[in-house]
């Protein structure tokens, strides 16, 4: 007993063993051949690869009959009361009444989704890198871009609903491209 014990924890035993374990894993690996679109189930028997194209052909229900290129899809719009939501939420955020960082974030909260106002809690309004707005907002999907006088400020909204604001368009999201 005590001659088999030192040889699997010798140098030799313990190379063994886990070449054991590689090779097992090894087999179990090879024996599943699943992929994410198909689960593994071909129903004639056929190869994963040749299920998984056909899941690609199957109508999803999103896009429109006969439809080819970047068209086959809408994009979502947002209405103009989210777009002048946006440029108030903006206008806020530049900080033009020069609040302190609490008295700056109490006038920010009523435009931002719970989640992002947890995220600007602390926030200092002398990080903000604009002074002024500068061009007409773009809207693009559930975006606004708002030209400033040192870059972009992009605003995600969405509609909802948070602790200081019944169901208005609120920024779920903020992102600043300098130019």
């Amino acid at each position: 007993m005590n001659r088999a014990l030192r040889i699997i924890f010798s140098r030799y035993g313990i190379v063994v063993i886990i070449l054991i374990l590689v090779l097992g894993v090894i087999a179990l690996a090879s024996q599943r051949q699943q992929t994410p679109l198909d689960g593994g189930n071909t129903a004639n028997g056929g190869s994963s690869s040749e299920a998984s194209s056909e899941a690609f052909t199957e109508d999803d229900g999103l896009a429109t009959e006969n439809c080819e290129g970047d068209d086959c899809y809408p994009e979502e719009e947002l209405p103009q009361e989210a777009v002048d939501r946006s440029v108030e939420f903006a206008e806020v955020w530049l900080n033009p009444n020069g609040y302190s960082a609490d008295g700056w974030y109490d006038t920010l909260v009523p435009f931002l989704t719970d989640d992002q106002a947890e995220l600007m809690q602390g926030v200092d309004p002398i990080s903000v890198p604009a002074t002024e707005i500068t061009g007409e907002p773009v809207p693009e999907g559930l975006k606004v871009g708002i030209p400033m006088d040192t870059g972009t400020l992009t605003l995600t909204m969405t509609e909802g609903s948070n602790n200081s604001t019944e169901l208005d368009w609120l920024v779920s999201a903020i992102d600043w491209e300098q130019s």
